[in-house]
């Protein structure tokens, strides 16, 4: 593959994703920082696909650590490129616009190595429909940041999906946080495959801590686009579920320090070292809370979360076991063995219903989904091999 360019999103340039957990900091602005300098390394251009900020209303460091990435690539000549995300979009004003570097790409299409690609921010619902009849013909690859149907499937209100777009047989997407991509056909009957590097930290704990950006290039035999995913160095994540005494017994006595100690590396920045743990355990067990966070005490950043017995449809999803009158109603309406009943029954009787949609989008997001790192693409896009930094 001759490499044309690199394309990440949903950067979320923030001092820590979590705002209660303060000492969590800084994996986005390193997650960046390696970017930039894979970037300047082989003199690629950068696409951003979106989210590069976490908000509309930044304080300075995030954007002293931006500048400081777009500075360097500007010194280097090393072109950057952006479209905006739904997290930062402002139609007046882009906070990258407040760079000189950096070149919009909304509405517009550019010669990148040789290839032709066009942009938009993000877009709501029927205005990102009447976008796509505008990407000019000859167009090879679309920058984007929606809510695709082809990634989500019917969970959740979406935005698009590629039936709806024109000309172009390659998209990149930012939004979604998962590595993975979808073939389908576009609104001219054309094989379509759409691109997701993932986010480039983790955001949220139901996120792989596995992340990636992409080098698009070109295979010279065929001229067909390809990729191959870059691994980021990021902080290690550790997940446990304690369900009995001798699980907990056996972290607590030396199991979790020892898990700990096996993925540290000095090499890291001191404060991405530092591996962050979640556990859940059964809140029957004795005592348990105290015991897990007094056996990881300072070595690690630790969430600790007390479950009861998980949903068992076999036991709450028949008519005979309903625990309400809205679960009958529900079988009335919707065939009690599909996915959508199984879903509206789980959150019926959850005691936490937000808790619950969150356990089930996170099953979506990553039970279901495969890596991009590790399966093969299409046959346009070629088989994927795994880089590391």
């Amino acid at each position: 593959m001759t490499p044309l360019f690199v394309f990440c999103a949903d950067l979320h340039l923030e001092d820590g994703a979590w705002s209660s957990r303060p000492g969590i900091y800084g994996d986005a602005y390193y997650s960046f920082e390696q970017i930039v300098d894979y970037c300047i390394e082989h003199d690629l251009p950068l696409i951003l696909g979106g989210d590069v900020l976490e908000k509309k209303s930044n304080s300075a460091r995030p954007i002293a650590k931006l500048f400081e990435g777009l500075t360097r690539m500007q010194n280097n000549r090393v072109d950057v490129y952006y479209i905006q995300g739904n997290h930062e979009y402002d139609r007046n004003a882009p906070w990258l616009s407040a760079h000189p570097w950096p070149i919009h790409m909304h509405e517009a299409r550019f010669n990148v190595n040789g290839v032709t690609v066009a942009g938009f921010d993000w877009l709501p619902r029927g205005d990102i429909q009447e976008a796509f009849t505008r990407v000019p013909e000859n167009t090879d690859i679309l920058i984007t940041h929606q809510v695709w149907k082809d990634f989500m499937g019917n969970l959740g209100r979406t935005d698009c999906e590629l039936t709806d777009v024109y000309h172009v047989t390659t998209v990149l997407n930012g939004d979604f946080h998962v590595t993975k991509t979808v073939t389908s056909a576009n609104a001219q009957g054309k094989t379509v495959t759409m691109l997701s590097p993932g986010s480039t930290c983790m955001q949220d704990m139901s996120e792989s801590p596995e992340k990636f950006f992409f080098v698009i290039g070109r295979i010279p035999t065929t001229n067909a686009i390809a990729f191959t995913p870059v691994q980021l160095r990021t902080r290690r994540f550790l997940n446990y579920v304690v369900k009995d005494q001798d699980t907990l017994d056996s972290l607590c006595a030396g199991q979790l320090l020892k898990d700990i100690n096996a993925q540290l590396d000095s090499t890291l920045p001191a404060n991405i070292n530092k591996p962050l743990i979640r556990i859940k355990f059964d809140k029957q067990l004795p005592d348990a809370y105290l015991r897990l966070i007094t056996a990881v005490g300072d070595f690690a950043h630790i969430a600790c979360e007390a479950i009861n017995e998980k949903y068992n449809t076999s036991k709450t999803t028949t008519r005979d076991s309903a625990k309400n009158d809205l679960l009958s109603a529900l079988a009335d309406l919707i065939p009690e063995d599909s996915e959508a009943y199984k879903l509206a029954a789980a959150l019926l009787v959850a005691e936490d219903a937000g808790k619950e949609l969150d356990v089930q989008f996170s099953k979506h997001m990553t039970g279901e989904l495969e890596d991009a790192a590790l399966t093969a693409g299409s046959e346009e896009l070629g088989t994927p091999q795994v880089s590391s930094m």
